[in-house]
C-alpha cells in the first residue's frame, strides 16, 4: 500500500513529504528517494501524460489530513462542513445566552 505522509519540517517553515510502500505479504517497506525532474519539449507539456503517481482515496485523505495538521488550509472556499457546523452551534449557544440575560422572548433556535 502506497502511503504519502506530510510533516512539519522544523525549524524551517517547510512541510516534508515521505512516500512509503508497505508490503504486508513480505513484511517489508520501500521509501521513495527524491524525485528527479526530466525536461520535456513544450508540445509534450500540454498533451495527456501519465501521472507521477496515483493515490487511493484513503491515501489521498491521509495526505490531506497530514497537510491540515501541518497548518495548511485551502486558499479558497468557505471551510469544511465541520467548521461550519461548529460555528453555527456556537452562534446558537450565544443567542441563547444573550436572550436569557436580556429576558428577550422570541425565536431561540
Amino acid at each position: 500500500m502506497l502511503q504519502i505522509r506530510a510533516f512539519k519540517n522544523h525549524p524551517a517553515p517547510r512541510c516534508g513529504i515521505d512516500m512509503l510502500i508497505e508490503d504486508i505479504t513480505n513484511n517489508s517497506y520501500s521509501l521513495a528517494e527524491p524525485i528527479i525532474m526530466k525536461e520535456i519539449d513544450s508540445d509534450a507539456a500540454y498533451s495527456p501524460l501519465e501521472p507521477t503517481l496515483n493515490l487511493s482515496i484513503l491515501s489521498a485523505q491521509k495526505l490531506m489530513d497530514d497537510l491540515w495538521d501541518c497548518g495548511l488550509r485551502p486558499s479558497e472556499g468557505s471551510g469544511s462542513a465541520g467548521q461550519l457546523a461548529a460555528t453555527q452551534k456556537h452562534l446558537a449557544d450565544m443567542r441563547q445566552l444573550v436572550f436569557a440575560k436580556h429576558k428577550i422572548i422570541g425565536e431561540q433556535k
